[in-house]
């Protein structure tokens, strides 16, 4: 147990995705660098390298920052769930084509950053720390979020009752919350208690 413990490169997973898919990870839409063994710990500028990438799947690693995204000029979907992400930074150069952000099980509770990620649809990002309805504020320039995620936060877990009406009050234009439809009469509601 002294032996001090390995991570994996970013380079080093794109050459193991390389081989275990017989293809050019520069060339993929989609491109599958999860649960490496060991870990990937430092997303880094490598990940530039995948230009062709739409699909990015980081999830089940050790990631502490977001970083390393620049030259990813087609991606719409970062998968970086279950990491140890503790704020959404270094989004910035995505921030134009990122339309998915799957990031459930991390560490954060604030969603600084989120308001420049203009063109997101999808947010999934249950099971992190996010605990105030304030953070909700970022939300309210995304007018193309569409599905949101957000169950297993002390926010939602604080009252279950009462979150999807808030939600539907902040978020009018929500499609769908936690998995199920928001209807008008939730729209409505909401609106009346948040104003």
């Amino acid at each position: 147990l002294s032996k001090r413990w390995k991570m994996t490169s970013i380079k080093d997973a794109i050459k193991a995705f390389e081989t275990k898919s017989g293809t050019v990870a520069a060339e993929q839409e989609r491109v599958l660098l999860y649960g490496q063994l060991p870990p990937i710990v430092k997303m880094d500028s490598a990940l530039g390298t995948l230009k062709a990438c739409k699909h990015l799947a980081l999830s089940s690693n050790c990631v502490e920052k977001i970083t390393g995204l620049k030259g990813l000029d087609s991606l719409e979907v970062l998968s970086i769930g279950r990491n140890q992400i503790k704020k959404l930074e270094g989004l910035d150069d995505v921030a134009g084509t990122l339309r998915e952000l799957w990031i459930s099980y991390n560490l954060i509770d604030k969603l600084n950053g989120l308001e420049k990620l203009t063109n997101l649809a999808v947010v999934y990002m249950s099971n992190n720390l996010v605990a105030k309805w304030t953070e909700f504020d970022r939300f309210k320039d995304l007018t193309k979020i569409e599905e949101l995620l957000f169950v297993g936060n002390p926010l939602f877990e604080s009252d279950k009752e009462g979150f999807r009406i808030n939600v539907a009050g902040r978020i009018p234009w929500l499609k769908k919350l936690d998995g199920i439809p928001v209807d008008d009469d939730e729209k409505e509601r909401g609106k009346a208690i948040v104003g």
